[in-house]
């Protein structure tokens, strides 16, 4: 086990399942102090259970995405709890298809909670801290729906979209601070989001495959950053 980043603090959000609980346990493993966020306590729970087997803190902060408000309440609790963050996954995700005559208004709304204000708001009340503690990263999940569109995706794709150019902002505010902000771009992941698609599970990028992306990242040299990463499955899914 790695424990190079040992003492160090991440936030989490979307821990419950999936890609976040996949970047928490390697985040574990690099010796990292964890504050997990997702709506289902429960779930959490689990991913808590994973990481302290690496014998790190990792705490649970349950909060569901569209409440907007609580979000610097849950940063500031965050701080009273564990320390100042170092690191920022911006992981929580919604995906809801539909095309724009058959969707209904609200899903496209919670989608751009979610998927967006979120982590705007995460965003701005976490690098503070993370630039206090210097050399930190804000790393963004998001997705090859950021960089292409297609049919039935028009909340979803207009949400990453939107996360790529926030991203590319906030790297030139930061830049200077040593902060590292990168947009992770990945294409079918195996994750529930896409389980009712008949997609082949062996062909998608896996969990564990983005959660290495993210030590690749926390990993580079201070010299550089690398600002957007696109992956896309190795062979088609879809045969």
């Amino acid at each position: 086990m790695l424990t190079h980043r040992k003492g160090q603090i991440a936030i989490v959000t979307g821990a419950s399942r999936g890609i976040g609980r996949a970047v928490a346990i390697e985040l574990s493993k690099m010796g990292m102090d964890l504050a997990l966020i997702a709506r289902n306590r429960e779930q959490l729970g689990h991913t808590a259970a994973l990481c302290r087997a690496h014998e790190v803190r990792a705490e649970i902060f349950a909060l569901d995405m569209t409440q907007l408000d609580a979000i610097e309440g849950v940063v500031s609790k965050i701080v009273e709890t564990l320390g100042c963050p170092n690191v920022l996954i911006n992981n929580a995700g919604l995906y809801t298809l539909g095309s724009v005559e058959e969707i209904e208004p609200e899903q496209w709304f919670t989608m751009l909670d979610v998927n967006l204000r979120a982590s705007m708001l995460f965003t701005k009340y976490t690098l503070p801290h993370i630039k206090e503690g210097g050399h930190g990263a804000v790393i963004f999940i998001s997705s090859i729906a950021g960089k292409h569109t297609f049919g039935k995706g028009s909340g979803y794709s207009a949400s990453k979209h939107a996360i790529q150019g926030f991203a590319g902002s906030v790297y030139e505010d930061v830049r200077e601070a040593g902060v590292k902000v990168t947009t992770i771009c990945p294409g079918f992941v195996n994750t529930a989001l896409v389980a009712d698609r008949g997609l082949h599970k062996d062909k998608m990028i896996q969990t564990e495959d983005i959660a290495l992306t993210v030590k690749f990242v926390l990993d580079f040299p201070g010299t550089g950053c690398p600002t957007e990463i696109i992956i896309r499955p190795q062979q088609s899914p879809f045969k």
